[in-house]
């Protein structure tokens, strides 16, 4: 560990660049695959809530013509945008709880993913990234931050990874995530908290994308410079538990009740003909080499449009008189 104000953010960037993925088995992707599963689940049951709506009605919220789907609606917009939506809705779907957090940062993700052409390995294999350094987090984090501090810049994490951002690149989104953290989201279960962490997640992605645009001399004088206005860390060298911290750890059901979950959560939003196909693909998503075949079964077919209305006529009513159909 480096002494000075950039230390923390500097000792972050050389641990999430050296991560590597050739160590991950088999019972780790398949837990990640159940919680990107959760988390999807949980951001659709989440899309009509009051919340996720009126940011939707919103003018300047979420415009179109991106590439990142808004769960459960037929709108695209950019990443970060994207973002601030579902990862509302996956708050909104859900109790107000760590597991909901961890939800909400693996959708935020997911648009990032779609934006840059990811595939769906690649996707899962930034999860895992973000996962794991998660737990290195906490120690740098005030105890202000709960729950929401780990999720938050394990978030940040693993978009470095997406964008393959250089050390100095990691270092600069960590610490302008930093500026932008909330360290407190008041409790509730629809609302304020469901828009606060929105909003976080939103910023998170941003800061990587702003320090993907900024070249790294630029980025080594701000963290020189700014490195000291980060007002939430603490000298806390205890050893955070690997539950607790844990950004796969969203409470999902055993496998056999998985299905059972995720259809009943995206019933809510999706035909019926869709859930089957979308569950399939997610059980997979390893092996989805676009993710736009994720996103068109995330998609609703016009969920706003009432149901056309039938009325039967009287037999006979409704033939004509004559007609000119010839076999």
């Amino acid at each position: 560990m480096r002494s000075g104000p950039d230390a923390w953010a500097e000792s972050l960037a050389d641990k999430i660049s050296a991560r590597d993925l050739r160590s991950r088995d088999t019972k780790a992707a398949g837990k990640a695959r159940a919680a990107v599963i959760t988390a999807f689940g949980r951001t659709l049951s989440g899309a009509p809530a009051t919340i996720t709506k009126a940011l939707l009605g919103t003018s300047g919220v979420a415009t179109t013509g991106g590439p990142s789907l808004i769960f459960g609606t037929e709108r695209r917009t950019s990443a970060v945008d994207a973002a601030l939506i579902n990862a509302t809705a996956a708050m909104a779907g859900s109790e107000a709880s760590r597991e909901a957090v961890n939800s909400a940062c693996i959708v935020a993700l997911f648009g990032l993913c779609e934006e840059r052409g990811k595939t769906g390995q690649d996707f899962l294999d930034a999860l895992m990234s973000g996962a794991e350094i998660a737990p290195c987090l906490a120690p740098m984090l005030s105890p202000a931050g709960g729950q929401f501090g780990p999720a938050l810049f394990g978030g940040v994490a693993a978009a470095a990874r997406v964008l393959e951002l250089s050390r100095p690149k990691i270092a600069a989104a960590l610490l302008l995530a930093g500026m932008a953290n909330v360290d407190s989201l008041p409790v509730g279960r629809v609302g304020p908290t469901s828009l606060m962490v929105g909003l976080s997640f939103r910023s998170g992605l941003l800061a990587a994308l702003l320090a993907e645009a900024m070249d790294e001399a630029s980025c080594a004088e701000m963290i020189r410079s700014e490195g000291g206005a980060i007002a939430t860390l603490a000298a806390n060298d205890s050893a955070p538990s690997d539950v607790a911290f844990d950004l796969l750890a969203v409470q999902s059901p055993p496998s056999a009740d998985l299905w059972d979950q995720f259809e009943r959560q995206a019933s809510t939003v999706l035909p019926r003909d869709q859930i089957g196909p979308l569950f399939e693909r997610l059980e997979t998503i390893d092996k989805v080499t676009d993710l736009a075949t994720v996103s068109r079964l995330l998609q609703g077919r016009g969920a706003q449009a009432a149901p056309k209305k039938v009325v039967f006529a009287p037999r006979g009513t409704h033939e004509p008189e004559e007609t000119n159909w010839v076999p």
